[in-house]
């Protein structure tokens, strides 16, 4: 038999409304009835059904994120930023993952939706534009990071890829580096569109041929950056002087390998990240590296999302800027 309100009430001698009261968080409530109310729950076992109260408030205490893998840290960095913030809100967060992959983050859209979250941050790279179009028209609450869908620019969260890794590259020739390998993320996606497109231009604005040989595309994991030095010493490391990398994570991974080959960082090959995640100001040397305000943007885009779901317009966020975190791991030439 299972275990109501109602029988809570008895326990605790109370009424149901103020049950109801108590486990809401209302603070209409005397702080002896309160623990009268908690006490009963606890040896009674009962806990509200969470879709049966988001029915009748018409408000769920849950907000959904998607993301493309959990497991990396630029991920994990957006999601504990969410978490807090949501915390302090009295909400909580339902989190899935799209793997880059367009079946999968429909499905977890569509998951997510059904659970009538209060909010919805979404990362989608695999799926198309005109299907992200048709859920931001359905759903007037889901926010973007990371990509910007025309037509819904203002629910967008995003940096400007292209100049950031411009600025990086471009540090590097102000360095007397003129031949500079890059390593891409080998998903397709737009930051890694932008952020190619910004270190070739930076080459040519400089005078600096792009020569596509030094160009490699891998996963943005550990496992990737190894693949990546790979690739790198069997070009020859003669053939550059330094390593732009779409993520800290390929470049903490390469410059290991690199190291255990015997070629010294920054002495013989410099490298630069992207991100500045924590794991960058730890290695030696220490990675330059993008400042990706990841955690700022998830905080604003849960806020903006909780927004829209109330029907706020009012709320409107930042630009959020870019910015070269320089340490150890340039050298001049």
């Amino acid at each position: 038999m299972s275990i109501t309100i109602r029988d809570v009430a008895k326990r605790a001698d109370v009424s149901v409304a103020t049950v109801s009261r108590v486990l809401n968080g209302s603070a209409k409530v005397s702080e002896e009835a309160k623990n009268a109310v908690l006490k009963a729950q606890k040896e009674l076992g009962f806990y509200f059904n969470a879709n049966a109260r988001t029915l009748a408030r018409k408000d769920s205490a849950t907000i959904g994120v998607l993301v493309s893998d959990i497991s990396d840290p630029y991920f994990a960095s957006m999601i504990k930023s969410c978490d807090i913030t949501a915390n302090e809100l009295g909400k909580s967060l339902l989190i899935t993952q799209g793997f880059y992959d367009a079946k999968r983050e429909k499905q977890a859209i569509d998951n997510l939706i059904s659970q009538q979250c209060s909010g919805l941050i979404i990362h989608a790279m695999g799926i198309d534009d005109k299907t992200l179009s048709s859920y931001m028209k359905t759903v007037p609450y889901i926010v973007l990071v990371n990509r910007i869908v025309k037509g819904f620019e203002d629910r967008c969260v995003n940096i400007d890829n292209k100049k950031a890794m411009y600025d990086a590259v471009c540090y590097l020739i102000k360095n007397g580096h003129k031949k500079i390998a890059y390593v891409n993320s080998s998903h397709n996606i737009i930051d890694a569109t932008m952020r190619l497109e910004g270190y070739k231009k930076a080459l040519i604005d400089n005078g600096i041929k792009v020569d596509e040989k030094m160009i490699f595309a891998v996963t943005p994991s550990l496992e990737g950056g190894a693949k990546a030095a790979d690739e790198l010493l069997k070009l020859g490391t003669d053939k550059f002087t330094a390593v732009a990398c779409y993520s800290d994570t390929i470049a903490a991974s390469a410059m290991s390998i690199f190291e255990k080959e015997g070629i010294k960082v920054p002495e013989e090959i410099s490298f630069i990240g992207f991100d500045n995640l924590f794991l960058s100001s730890c290695l030696k040397p220490a990675l330059t590296t993008v400042q990706n305000p990841i955690e700022e943007m998830g905080k604003n885009a849960l806020l903006l999302s909780l927004a829209r779901y109330k029907k706020d317009l009012s709320f409107v966020t930042p630009k959020f800027n870019t910015e070269l975190i320089v340490r150890k791991s340039v050298t001049k030439i």
